[in-house]
């Protein structure tokens, strides 16, 4: 299933950020910077993809579990649906 919403501009804005930050994340690796200014790059670098996940989970949930929800899919479509969306649940909260 492709990705669900109409933010594909800001979805990629965002991966481009991160990609930034793990580039300048290896940057300060190779530098040999302090380690608690790479661990506190590190958390923003963590922060920023899961801010990044909230937001696709955003957009599936608006736009195709919404529609599953409407009866736009079949029966075993919206379970399979249902059970993706927990699983995803799953991931984000650990």
């Amino acid at each position: 299933m492709s990705l669900c919403g109409e933010n594909h501009r800001k979805v990629l804005h965002r991966i481009n950020r991160i990609e930034g930050q793990v580039r300048g994340l290896k940057r300060m690796v190779e530098e040999d910077k302090d380690c608690l200014a790479v661990l506190k790059q590190v958390a923003a670098a963590h922060g920023a993809m899961r801010s990044l996940g909230m937001v696709i989970l955003e957009n599936h949930l608006k736009g195709c579990v919404s529609d599953a929800i409407r009866g736009k899919h079949g029966r075993k479509v919206n379970d399979a649906l249902i059970d993706d969306v927990i699983d995803l649940f799953n991931r984000f909260s650990k």
